[in-house]
């Protein structure tokens, strides 16, 4: 990622402050930084990088509209994630589209190609929306009680 003067920053210099989504409020730039913390378990890193208002996360197995609830979720499961490679990313304006594959591992390791549609506004991302065959994990996070449906899992 390039900081404002064009410069490159890399992984370390996020954790000294030296970023911030003022700097580098380009989406792709934005996501790049998300999927770097994604990788380093930096959730307190990621978390900069969310909306702190109208939020909103989508997937197949769970949906937020916190940021924080987002990150905390986010925590539990990376776990199993070992590796994500970015297969291709598409660009319109606030929109990015990545293809993905997750290298997670439940009992066994497992290949999960994922789309992921994120929308930045402000140097922050606003939405995310994930489609991927859910089935693995609906076996791993079983769908909770009613009364958190649309505040959580699903």
């Amino acid at each position: 990622m390039l900081d404002e003067c064009g410069k490159t920053l890399h992984d370390d210099q996020f954790n000294t402050g030296l970023w911030s989504p003022a700097l580098s409020a380009a989406p792709l730039s934005v996501l790049e930084a998300f999927f770097a913390a994604l990788r380093a378990y930096d959730f307190e890193r990621m978390r900069v990088l969310l909306a702190d208002q109208g939020f909103s996360f989508r997937s197949p197995i769970a949906a937020f509209d916190s940021a924080d609830l987002f990150v905390q979720y986010s925590a539990h499961a990376s776990g199993i994630i070992r590796s994500v490679e970015v297969r291709k990313v598409f660009v319109d304006g606030p929109d990015v589209c990545h293809f993905l594959t997750f290298r997670i591992q439940i009992s066994e390791k497992q290949s999960i190609n994922v789309v992921q549609w994120s929308h930045v506004e402000n140097g922050r991302v606003q939405r995310i929306e994930t489609v991927f065959d859910a089935s693995v994990y609906r076996e791993l996070f079983p769908s909770p009680s009613p009364q958190t449906e649309g505040r959580g899992h699903r």
